[in-house]
């Protein structure tokens, strides 16, 4: 199965953004990820949408969504803690560009925590599932690829029936639409 966007790349991007002002990095961040994706990216920010999935509550801005991929920028002022989901048909990387997570297999004997710092990379495979914990001022891209739309109910349940923030929903199907709607230019590489 061929997917339009490189981790590799994203990597890069992420690792770019170390060290930036947090006003900044996130402008930043979609710009990078223009340059590297015009034909699938636009420059131009959606706003922020509130998520809370797993007890992970946050802020996230949509950059880019189709049946296959999805990147979003995710991140949290104060830091929040939970659940990453199990996705058994969607393969999830995350990219810090600034602050600390710290997460645990949930199912392994290992007990020990793995560490992400600024640079760095991650990757939740296919049926995998962590405890998370991310430290307050924590920023990063994430990068799904797989069946897109089979993360959906879990990152919408929990913002809509156990927050009952119907207008972070809504945000979000606006935001889902504006990048549905966009027309990608097919890669010629």
């Amino acid at each position: 199965m061929r997917y339009q966007i490189d981790p590799d790349v994203l990597h890069g991007v992420a690792a770019q953004l170390v060290g930036l002002p947090t006003g900044a990095l996130t402008t930043r961040a979609v710009e990078l990820l223009a340059e590297a994706y015009p034909d699938l990216i636009d420059a131009e920010p959606g706003r922020w949408v509130a998520s809370k999935a797993g007890g992970i509550l946050g802020k996230v801005r949509f950059v880019y969504f189709s049946p296959r991929e999805y990147i979003v920028i995710f991140g949290s002022p104060t830091g929040t803690q939970g659940f990453s989901g199990r996705y058994k048909r969607v393969q999830i990387h995350k990219f810090l560009m600034a602050g600390r997570i710290d997460s645990y297999d949930l199912e392994s004997d290992d007990s020990a925590a793995m560490t992400l710092l600024p640079g760095e990379r991650t990757c939740l495979d296919k049926g995998q599932a962590r405890g998370l914990t991310i430290h307050p001022g924590s920023w990063h891209i994430e990068y799904g690829r797989g069946a897109v739309a089979t993360t959906l109910p879990f990152a919408m349940v929990d913002t809509l029936l156990v927050s009952l923030e119907w207008d972070s929903v809504r945000r979000s199907t606006v935001e889902f639409a504006r990048l549905i709607r966009r027309r990608p230019r097919p890669r010629t590489r």
